[in-house]
This record gives structure tokens, sequence and C-alpha cells, in this order.
């Protein structure tokens, strides 16, 4: 059988990380345990994930120049992770973000960069004209974080008239977010996603994306049960009770691992049970690959 075929669309960073025995107080110095530079971003840190697991991985990102360009294309490549990035040619950088892990209680704190302002230009609205020939037709499942979306919407809706399941990794809501969930199958949100006009919490989350024709819809709580409704059928998922390590970037491998099952079998449940194991796995280690290594 063919690896399963996934698009993820979003953001990418190259993202430091410092773990602390705990965060240190304002106007203070402290030596990290350990430290790590390490490509990042939602949509990257799924598409990675969906390599690990044995799956074809296409990014479509902002990448550009910098000094940080040259390591996130390199791991990317690492991963067998082909690259469409839509800053190409523009005056755009690679964004650093700053990781604070603190292992006291294993939280992460993320201190981002100032937005760019450089305009990228819009990909074509159609999948012959906007990507290489190598990669093929339309996969059956694209995720998108939200990042990008004026970039990435005329895309989205080629893969979505083609057949694909398009899939949304709700962190919060992003401009175009409204013209974007016409285009979704699946919502796989945190808890702290909230719609804009509307109240925060899951109950409010299940009932927009219904109201939206959106029938499949998650939505993650950290270390709590993931709550879940399948065409409006509620139901749970029970997250193991761990000793984590490091969180930083399991929600990202969450999505990563479902669009990788979904593309396999589009079965909503079992595609999302199996990937909150995967994620679960990935805290019990430094590092978002590490769980790839015992799996």
């Amino acid at each position: 059988m063919n690896p399963p075929r996934v698009l993820f669309l979003g953001r990418t960073t190259l993202d430091v990380l410092y773990w602390l025995d705990k965060l240190p107080e304002e106007d203070t110095k402290t030596y990290a345990r350990e430290l790590r530079a390490a490509a990042g971003g939602p949509a990257l840190n799924a598409a990675i994930t969906q390599s690990l697991l044995g799956g074809e991985a296409m990014l479509v990102s902002a990448v550009g120049g910098g000094p940080w360009a040259a390591q996130v294309r390199a791991e990317l490549e690492d991963h067998g992770v082909a690259l469409l990035d839509i800053a190409a040619g523009t005056t755009y950088e690679t964004p650093l973000c700053i990781v604070l892990v603190n292992a006291a209680n294993s939280t992460r704190t993320i201190v981002n960069p100032p937005i760019s302002t450089v305009p990228l230009p819009p990909l074509a609205a159609a999948w012959e004209t906007a990507v290489p020939k190598a990669w093929g037709a339309v996969p059956p499942v694209v995720l998108t974080d939200g990042f990008f979306l004026p970039e990435t919407l005329p895309l989205l809706s080629a893969c979505r008239a083609a057949g694909a399941a398009i899939c949304l990794d709700g962190g919060s809501w992003k401009p175009g977010t409204n013209e974007l969930v016409p285009l979704l199958s699946v919502a796989i949100c945190s808890e702290r996603f909230t719609v804009p006009g509307h109240p925060p919490g899951p109950d409010a989350i299940f009932a927009f994306f219904a109201a939206q024709g959106v029938y499949y819809v998650a939505v993650t709580r950290g270390a709590r049960s993931i709550l879940a409704s399948d065409r409006c059928r509620r139901f749970e998922i029970e997250v193991a009770r761990i000793a984590a390590k490091d969180t930083l970037g399991a929600g990202d491998v969450l999505h990563g691992a479902f669009c990788h099952y979904f593309a396999i079998e589009p079965d909503f449940a079992p595609a999302l049970r199996k990937a909150s194991a995967i994620a679960t796995q990935s805290c019990l280690s430094l590092g978002l690959k590490e769980w790839a290594k015992n799996k």
C-alpha cells in the first residue's frame, strides 16, 4: 500500500528551547538545564509527525531567508518533507521563537518576534498551477493551522473542490478564519479557541461548527480528556496519566498523527484515538521528535 499523503499549510519558525528547573523571577539570571534549537511551528511539526509515522508530507509555508532559514530547510529535508515556500523571492525571514520549558510542571512559555510586515503573494487557485508537478494529485487530507490564510485560501478552496478533507488546527481564531470555515471537514481546536462574538468553552465551539456544517470536531484540553463530536454525537477520549517531561508541540503531534490515520481510513473517532496516544507518548521525552525513536 502506498504511504498516506497529507498537505500541511501554515507557520514555520526556528524554536530555541531552554529547559529550566523553574521559570526565573523578573530581573534575575539563571542557567538552563538543557538548550536546543529546532525547526518549529504548528504546521511544520504536524508535517514532520506525518513523516515520522511513515507518511508522505508536503508543507506550504513561509520560510524565506535570514539567519535561521538554512537550519529549517535542512530539517525538512532530513525528514523528507517537501516544501513550497510562499516567501521565496521576498525579504521575509524565518522567525526565531524563544521557548522556556518549566521542568517543575512541564509547561512552556513562548516569546514570539514581532509579526512580519513583508507582503507575500497569494497562491494560485488551481492545484496544478500552485504546486510542483512532482507532488502528484491533490492528497486526501489537508491541514491548515490558520496562519497565512490570505495567501493560502485559494489553494485550500481548490483542494476542497477536488474532494480533499480540510482539517483545522484551531489554536486561536486568526484573520481569514471566517472564510476558511465553510471549507472545513474537521476542526480540532484547543479549549482556548474562541469564536468572535461567542462565549468561550467547548459547548460554544461544538455549536458554532455544527451550525457551519462541520461535523467532525474535537476540543483538546491539555492533560485532560479530549472532547469530541462526530456528526453531533458527543464522545470523550481519556488522556493517559503520565509523568510528562515536555509538553511542547504535543498538540502539533496530535494534529499530524490524526491526519496520518485519517488519510489511511477516514474514520474520525479511531483516527483521533490513535493520534491522542501518539501525542501522549511525545510528552515522555525532551524534544518533539524523540518519541519516534521508541515507537
